[in-house]
């Protein structure tokens, strides 16, 4: 496995664990949510992004190039969760200014990973289609002799 490949699991893992953080921060009971955070509700979203993370990167592992783009979706909508709870916070909460500040910053530094995320994927790509370039002019080189 190339070390570029490494860095965007390695990326996708902290973003996933960054998610569930700030997934399970807005449960706690000063987060003053208008419709507060069931633990059940925790638990399954905790399970559905595991579940998603971690079939990409597995896939990924197994070396099938569509897990890079099926992990692009499953980033993207985690940091739209991001966003939401940035949203909630001001929105849907009486929290005191400082634990929404704190969240926004939290749900921001989310989104920023997964953008960073994205950087190295795009990155990942470019690396993939060199490869596959250089395999279709070797194998035009091998056809021509």
């Amino acid at each position: 496995m190339k070390n570029e490949e490494k860095k965007v699991i390695y990326w996708a893992i902290i973003s996933l664990v960054f998610f569930l953080l700030v997934n399970w921060l807005m449960t706690l009971g000063f987060m003053r949510l208008d419709r507060p955070v069931r633990l059940s509700e925790a638990v399954r979203v905790t399970i559905l992004a595991s579940v998603f993370y971690l079939a990409t990167i597995l896939l990924a592992y197994l070396k099938v190039r569509l897990s890079y783009y099926l992990m692009a979706v499953v980033v993207a909508i985690y940091t739209v969760g991001f966003v939401g709870m940035l949203t909630t916070m001001f929105t849907g909460s009486d929290a005191n200014i400082i634990v929404k500040l704190i969240m926004a910053m939290l749900s921001a530094f989310g989104v920023i990973i997964n953008f960073y995320w994205f950087i190295l994927a795009f990155k990942l790509r470019g690396i993939f289609q060199r490869e596959i370039l250089a395999k279709q002019l070797n194998k035009n080189k091998q056809l021509k002799k």
